[in-house]
């Protein structure tokens, strides 16, 4: 059997159970609900109409959702903010309810009812999801809600969605792995959830799953940095860089299992739900964005003033030409001149154009946007272009029909330069370290050339970034395309009882392309012994998922239950991934394909997933609507389980509770409180070929391709990791709605945690993957929303959000082992029993070691006549040892931000500042600068006084202890920044617009910490769930200037 190929049964994709069809089971179904619902006589009705408008400026409010107190359906105002509503004969209760507007009821016995709607400051309205096809009021819902709106998460532009949502989510944490411009960030939700299994949150657009897969693009054929073609140091791009966030109407996170069950096997991460913009009911509104911005780097690491030739002589790497240009160029003081800023110095502007039209007449409306975005990196020739086109389409076919679809087309295109990790003098920030700055390198030969690199020994094994960077091509190049369909059948509509059915489909398709060139003449080619490299990477991937759904909502009129909805379904998802490299070494002249070679490489891989599920979901609302309670189950199978054919169940359950003015005998101060309770289970399903037992390719045998065991031993019992959690929590809103908080506790337990069992090396296998492992975590979020100004020329809105929490892991089933980062004399995450899990453990120096016997523990004493203790950088002990421990803490102690918007008249400034306090990290780059004798502190004091600070940290370093290139990474950042001016009618009518908005806006404008490198944010390795703390020569961060002038047809 083939690497790849499985065992044991195939999930049939149309099957839930035997013979019974998808089709078959939801037919019955829609068959007995319909039968068990008591028909409802028809009753000689009416109609009240009326206009809705705001009630600050009297404008007509459209596109506001008008209907009966209980009843999930209703009308929508119109442009004028007109509606009409049929209701039966008698007084009737009549909801108002907008996105951005304070809901409103009243009882209506007359023909006609006007509505004036208040702002929404505290965001309180709304709903949130619950399931594949419902939803519930934000003020009823029991869990922990957090959302980004449009306007919130456009304030300033970033690379990717994720930038854009950095600093807003509580419970979220959001990590830039490096300043490449193309991409390249990660989300974690409370935290780590798995060692081996998927870290990244569920992404589902307009109801499609798609993909954030983060693909290697073939750097590690140019840099080495582990392996010859792609490795997860290639400064890797997550897809999630594809989508336009100019077409995204709001996002909303889903962080506990309560919230994420429904989603069943994959949404331990958590799930973000994305809601692209639909066209609303009125004339054409065209509106075009023109956007030009700069980027500077900052917090480029520098490097050493040399003041002698016999200061710089040692650290010149042994080169002859080195040596040569130091004596004519230290006179006596050394030239120093600035590589990096040089090399990261690049100010090119950027553009960006975003054009969107969006309305509709009747029962048709259309939202379609395009979108170009050409953004320069601060590294000489670096860049990234996203092109993108988006329509969305909704429409109503008679009563009881609704069709809606969408599909976008994104071009993204990156060239990403060179970064990180590198075995081959060619990553710049990493070779500088070994290089001193003392002549300009800059400079071009005869042939126009730039000059080669002398220093770090010179020859093959250095390389000038600059020369490098004008002939290589790293290029990645994507073509993806999505789509959606969601089609609505109103089954029954009456007073009481609503059924709706409804089909939910999409597909999520990309095309990557890494392309990687270095030619032949380039200095550090010859090293390998092959002039030139050549290589070409293809990813091709494909979601498909289905749902098909029937709610039920029951609405008895009564005061003690208001309503019920029941709903129930099944889904069925495909993820398809392929993907296939060529590597050529040793070209022939002027060749730049991978093609006739000397040395080659070739690979493919596919992965293949099915997944099924059914559920249902029950929420009711009673007292008035003032108690919510949930229930519900997803059963999961898929074909990553060991058992295919076992359904695995993902139960949830939650309450919440309304106090309305709850100190009124006391004070009116207190609008409303909201207890909530939580519990729910959710999944993170096995990693692809988890269960199966493999072969693999051997070695040529009498002319023949051969087969031999592999290393890994597959396991038919591997199920899903499970979460459990219980979260806890109170809301509320006081001052008239000036003010709202949020506070939750949380807890969560990771049971059947994935983790690798070490097999006999008699066996011929190295380990299997077994659900052995439990992991929990605990953690705290706060939110406070404060409106302290709020007139009608001025108001001031200020929000911070703080969380904090800590991972521990429970039990293993294995012995102790590292995860992911470079070892011991680096620094990584360990998995060991009863310890918290973020910790980085490295060597440390100590006089003595205890010992354990037999489960004895017996105190030791060392040669200086104490008991065993680390040694301090400065003590000497003779027979002391070097002992993999505890260092420092990963995870920090807290993260907080602070969120500042103040209107007045047509000015609006924008600020959010996001500070991290503590969480530390691997600075390598500090380590290479020192080990080089090129740190820009070298020559500062150090605690001996015979020794700089530089030779301190390498001497310290060498003796075996690593604890001086683990730095606090505590900072505050200037997250974003954006002063906006809605400009007079005048103005607008010189471009002949309806209305104009100015804005300028700047993002990661300055960080104020104490840490030595770039950005403590940034990680070696891309998308890791541990160890992701490694800063290793990165592409700097920068900080970001955008002048946007908008214009409304």
């Amino acid at each position: 059997m083939t690497a790849g190929e499985t065992t044991g049964g195939t999930a049939e994709p149309n099957h839930f159970w035997g013979g019974f069809s998808v089709r078959r089971i939801f037919l019955f179904a829609a068959a007995l609900l319909v039968a068990a619902i008591p028909s409802v006589s028809s009753a000689q009705g009416r109609e009240i109409t009326g206009k809705v408008t705001q009630k600050e400026t009297g404008a007509p409010v459209n596109e506001a959702t008008v209907s009966l107190v209980g009843q999930p359906l209703g009308v929508r105002t119109n442009a004028a903010g007109e509606y009409r509503l049929r209701v039966l004969a008698g007084e009737a209760t009549v909801l108002i309810r907008a996105i951005g507007y304070k809901r409103q009821s009243v009882k209506v016995a007359g023909a006609t009812q006007d509505f004036v709607l208040e702002k929404d400051v505290l965001q309180l309205e709304g709903v949130t999801v619950t399931g594949q096809a419902t939803t519930i009021d934000r003020r009823n819902s029991a869990t922990a809600i957090a959302s980004v709106s449009a306007e919130e998460l456009m304030k300033a532009p970033a690379k990717s969605i994720e930038g854009n949502l950095a600093g807003k989510v509580a419970g979220a944490q959001i990590f830039e792995n490096s300043g490449t411009p193309g991409g390249g960030m990660q989300i974690q939700i409370r935290g780590a959830t798995s060692i081996l299994g998927q870290g990244d949150p569920l992404y589902v657009i307009d109801g499609v799953m798609v993909s954030n897969q983060s693909i290697s693009g073939g750097l590690a054929a140019i840099s080495r940095s582990s392996g010859s073609t792609a490795s997860t140091q290639d400064q890797t791009t997550n897809r999630l860089a594809d989508l336009n966030p100019n077409d995204v109407e709001s996002i909303e996170v889903l962080k506990s299992a309560a919230a994420t069950a429904i989603y069943g096997s994959r949404a331990t991460n958590g799930v973000v739900v994305i809601t692209t913009k639909k066209g609303k009911v009125g004339q054409t509104r065209y509106n075009i964005t023109q956007r030009m911005g700069t980027a500077r780097a900052s917090r480029l690491v520098g490097s050493r003033k040399f003041n002698s030739y016999a200061n710089v002589a040692e650290w010149l790497g042994g080169s002859a030409q080195a040596d040569s240009v130091a004596k004519a160029n230290c006179t006596p003081v050394c030239d120093w001149y600035d590589w990096q800023q040089q090399l990261y110095g690049t100010q090119d502007p950027s553009y960006e154009t975003v054009m969107s039209a969006s309305g509709g007449s009747g029962s048709t409306r259309f939202y379609s946007g395009l979108n170009d975005r050409q953004t320069k990196g601060t590294l000489y020739n670096t860049g990234a272009r996203r092109t993108s086109g988006r329509i969305n389409l909704d429409q109503t076919v008679g009563e009881k029909l609704t069709v809606s679809g969408g599909v976008d087309i994104t071009h993204s295109f990156a060239q990403n330069g060179i970064g990180g990790n590198d075995n081959s003098g060619t990553s710049p920030v990493y070779a500088f370290g070994y290089a001193p700055a003392i002549y300009d390198i800059t400079e071009r030969t005869g042939p126009g050339r730039y000059i080669k690199m002398f220093m770090n020994g010179g020859g093959t094994a250095a390389s000038n970034p600059f020369d490098l960077l004008e002939n290589m091509t790293n290029n990645e190049d994507t073509w993806r395309q999505t789509g959606n369909v969601r089609v609505g059948y109103s089954l029954l509509a009456s007073a009481k009882n609503t059924v709706q059915l409804s089909y939910i489909g999409g597909v999520d398709r990309f095309q990557f392309e890494g392309n990687q060139y270095t030619p032949g003449f380039l200095q550090f080619e010859p090293a390998d012994g092959f002039l030139g490299t050549s290589q070409i990477l293809t990813t091709t991937s494909r979601f498909i998922n289905q749902s098909v759904n029937a709610v039920w909502t029951y609405t008895p009129s009564w005061k003690f239950w208001n309503s019920a909805q029941t709903a129930f379904g099944g889904t069925y998802e495909t993820q398809y991934i392929q993907n296939y490299n060529i590597r050529v070494r040793g070209l022939l002249p002027s060749r730049r394909i991978a093609v006739a070679g000397v040395d080659n490489v070739f690979g493919n891989g596919i992965t293949e997933f099915r997944d099924q599920s059914y559920y249902v979901n029950e929420q009711m609302l009673f007292l008035d609507e003032k108690l919510a309670v949930t229930a519900g189950f997803r059963n999961d199978r898929g074909t990553a389980n060991g058992n295919r054919e076992q359904f695995y169940t993902y139960p949830k359950a939650s309450a919440s509770y309304r106090l309305v003015n709850p100190l009124r005998q006391f004070t009116n101060l207190l609008d409303e409180v909201k207890v909530r309770a939580a519990w729910g289970q959710s999944g993170n399903r096995p990693n692809y070929g988890g269960r199966d037992i493999t072969v693999a390719s051997g070695g040529i045998i009498g002319g023949a391709s051969s087969l031999v065991a592999a290393t890994g031993l597959g396991n038919p019992a591997v199920k899903p990791e499970v979460m459990n959690e219980t979260e806890y929590g109170i809301d509320g809103s006081a001052w008239n709605q000036r003010i709202g908080f949020e506070i939750t506790k949380y807890q969560r337990q990771i049971k059947d945690l994935l983790v690798n069992f070490p097999l006999p090396a008699s066996s011929g296998l190295s380990s299997q993957q077994v659900n052995a492992g439990q992991m929990s975590t605990k953690g705290f979020e706060l939110g406070v929303t404060i409106v302290p100004i709020s007139r009608r020329d001025l108001e001031w809105t200020f929000k911070t959000t703080y969380q904090t929490a800590q991972q521990t892991m429970d039990k293993l089933g294995v012995p102790a082992f590292n995860i992911g980062g470079f070892g011991s004399g680096y620094g990584r995450n360990r998995g060991v029993e009863g310890v918290v899990s973020s910790l980085i453990w490295g060597n440390q120096r100590y006089s003595c070691l205890n010992t354990t016997v037999n489960g004895v523990l017996t105190m030791r004493t060392g040669a200086d006549g104490k008991p065993c203790h680390k040694l301090g950088a400065m003590e000497t002990v003779a027979g002391s040892v070097v002992r993999d421990s505890i260092i420092s803490d990963a995870a920090p102690r807290h993260t907080t931000q602070f969120l500042n918007t103040v209107t007045w008249k047509r000015f609006n400034l924008t600020a959010l500042l996001d500070w991290r306090n503590g969480g530390h990290t691997s600075t390598m780059t500090k380590n290479l600068f020192d080990e080089g004798g090129n740190s820009r502190d070298f020559d500062d004091k150090s605690p001996d006084p015979k020794q700089s600070l530089g030779q301190f940290r390498y001497g310290t370093f060498n003796k075996g202890d690593i604890s001086a290139y683990i730095d606090e990474g505590s900072y505050v950042k200037l997250r974003e920044i954006s002063v906006t001016y809605d400009a007079p009618k005048s103005w607008a009518t010189l471009a002949r617009a309806r209305e104009m908005r100015i804005s300028f806006q700047g993002r990661n404008l300055a960080m104020w910490s104490k840490y030595w490198g770039s950005d403590p944010e940034f990680n070696n390795f891309g998308n890791s769930n541990f160890s992701r703390f490694i800063d290793l020569g990165p592409y700097p961060p920068s900080k970001q200037f955008f002048l946007s002038i908008d214009l409304g047809y």
